[in-house]
Order: structure tokens, then sequence, then C-alpha cells
């Protein structure tokens, strides 16, 4: 996917962490990335500019978020994946991008942008709401 990480404004000297990243998945950003990004599978000591995160289920999904928006600078990202939905099925992901909005809208959070990250996943961008991000410094 050309231009990925440029969608993604993925840039270097950030610090990027991938959550329950499919090998193909970690493959590909690894790929788009430019020099200079630090990218660690699993979350890394200190802030994150961005995390993208594949989420599992929804049982404790809001907890997640805010424990994931705590780990991100005030102005970083959080980018759920999620699968097409034609490819949900077959995926046995059992519940729906609007579920997984609401979960995170629990928090501090609110959705931006979208971008497609391969033929069968997508991933929509969280950010800390700006009113909200002084209490994230």
């Amino acid at each position: 996917m050309p231009g990925l990480a440029k969608k993604m404004r993925i840039q270097p000297g950030q610090v990027v962490c991938l959550l329950n990243a499919s090998h193909e998945a970690a493959a590909l950003l690894r790929q788009e990335c430019p020099e200079g990004v630090g990218l660690s599978e699993g979350l890394a000591e200190g802030p994150c500019n961005a995390i993208i995160f594949w989420p599992t289920g929804l049982e404790g999904l809001s907890d997640v978020f805010a424990q994931l928006q705590r780990r991100i600078v005030p102005d970083g990202a959080i980018w759920v994946v999620m699968p097409k939905k034609r490819f949900a099925r077959a995926r046995d992901t059992g519940f729906t991008w609007s579920e997984m909005q609401a979960a995170a809208l629990r928090t501090d959070l609110v959705d931006n942008k979208d971008v497609t990250l391969s033929k069968e996943e997508y991933a929509t961008r969280f950010v800390i709401r700006k009113e909200r991000r002084a209490r994230y410094v």
C-alpha cells in the first residue's frame, strides 16, 4: 500500500507500537515506515506517537482504550485495525465497527480518519480530544 505511512502520519523519529498485529501486518508496516521510525511489537517503555491496535473482543475494550490513551503523546494517535465487513465473519470478529467506536468514545478519544491498511483491513484513527489533551502532558 504505497504512501501508507504518510496517510497514517508516521514520520522519522516517532515511536510506533503494534498491538496484536499479525505477522503479515507487522511486515507490511515495517516495509512502509520510513527509516528512523522506532517500530515495536508491544508497548514501548515511554510514550508512543502512535499505537496500531488490533482489538480481539469487546469485553473490557473501553478500559483498554483508557489505558492506551495514557501511553500516547497528547497529539498522538491510536489506530484501530478492523477487518472490512466482508472479511469479518471469516475472521470470527464478534463485534462491529460501531461497537468498537462506542467503546473508544467512552474515553477521551474521538475518531477522525480512516485508511485502508490492506485489501482485507482498514484502520480508524482515534486521538485525544483537543480540549482534554492538557490532562495528558
